[in-house]
């Protein structure tokens, strides 16, 4: 510092910025620069150490506008240090990254004497309310549709996981309550799929009396032995709850029905097959068929719906039969003999 400074006895505002305290170091440089103008021997570092002090207050305006002034006065010294301290602070600023630097909150006491930083309270004021929680109202159990829908896509993703599969039953009548069910499980992708395989076991293990037999890659025939149309009715039905069971659904047994009319000469048959699939969701790649006496009466089993099939005939008795024609003979037979005689051609007459 010049004589003169330390004239002004500016060693208590030097030591003021020195420890930061730049608010009272204002205090002090002030009421000199008021007296000391700037263009007094004394006025140009005054303002150099009032500037130090607004920059460390951030007041960077008043600092810049201290520095174009002293930028212009007569002490080389003073103005080369005015015009490096106005470089700095027009320098276009940076942003810093936040983990850079440790912001410290300042701690403001009310009334109380408990302390809240006011960094807190600008940011929880600027925080919106939360939104209020939604309405919910008492946990119900599921509904039974719900458990149906479940049924229905668990089934969905087990069949499609197992590929397409065709089957085709066939209900063939040898005889008066004489009947044979044959079925034909068919995989469209030309190998055994893993539901087949368990049909397959289960089968074996639960249903007596069935022929099951390998006819090609992926395919299945199941052959029942002839039966009446009750013990068939119980095989058919165990038949398709082990299917059901394989597949991880339940299905209701279908109805098997014969009525019989004897004739002596033969026996009118009526056969009714009806399958219940009302319970069973649509299912790409399933296809099933039903069919009569080897395709004589033929229908289509949908998903969600109930399939009926029926057939209505004759079983001619063959004892039946030629008992008619024998009887048909003699009768002939007797007509002719009758007309002879008419025409009196009888019978040979010996001579006494």
């Amino acid at each position: 510092m010049s004589e003169q400074d330390a004239a002004l006895d500016l060693s208590e505002a030097e030591a003021a910025l020195e420890r930061g305290d730049y608010g009272q170091g204002l205090e002090l440089l002030l009421p000199l620069a008021e007296q000391h103008p700037l263009n007094s021997p004394e006025g140009p570092g005054l303002r150099l150490l009032m500037i130090t002090a607004w920059m460390g207050q951030g007041q960077d305006e008043k600092a810049i506008a201290t520095c174009r002034l002293l930028s212009r006065c007569r002490d080389p010294k003073l103005r080369q240090q005015a015009k490096q301290l106005l470089g700095v602070l027009e320098a276009p600023s940076l942003d810093r990254p936040e983990r850079w630097s440790m912001r410290m909150p300042q701690l403001e006491l009310n009334g109380s004497g408990s302390g809240q930083t006011s960094t807190m309270r600008r940011r929880r004021s600027r925080r919106p309310d939360p939104p209020p929680p939604p309405p919910t109202g008492p946990t119900r159990s599921p509904a039974a549709g719900f458990a149906v829908l479940v049924m229905a896509v668990l089934l969905g993703i087990t069949l499609l996981l197992s590929g397409c599969v065709r089957i085709e039953a066939d209900l063939d009548l040898r005889g008066p309550d004489r009947l044979a069910l044959t079925w034909d499980v068919r995989s469209t992708q030309q190998r055994p799929l893993p539901w087949q395989e368990q049909f397959e076991r289960d089968l074996q293990r639960e249903v007596p009396g069935l022929k099951i037999e390998q006819t090609g890659p992926g395919r299945q025939q199941i052959s029942s032995r002839v039966a009446s149309s009750h013990e068939l009715a119980q095989q058919i039905a165990a038949v398709v709850a082990v299917a059901g069971r394989a597949a991880g659904v339940s299905l209701p047994p279908p109805t098997l029905k014969l009525e019989e009319r004897n004739w002596l000469l033969g026996v009118q048959q009526h056969v009714q097959l009806m399958v219940d699939l009302s319970d069973l969701p649509e299912i790409p790649g399933l296809d099933v068929h039903l069919s009569l006496n080897h395709g004589q009466v033929e229908r289509t089993a949908l998903s969600g719906t109930t399939t009926e099939v029926s057939w209505q005939g004759w079983r001619w008795n063959p004892l039946g039969l030629g008992g008619v024609v024998i009887l048909m003979l003699l009768i002939s037979s007797m007509v002719l003999q009758v007309v002879r005689r008419k025409l009196g051609f009888g019978f040979p007459e010996l001579p006494s």
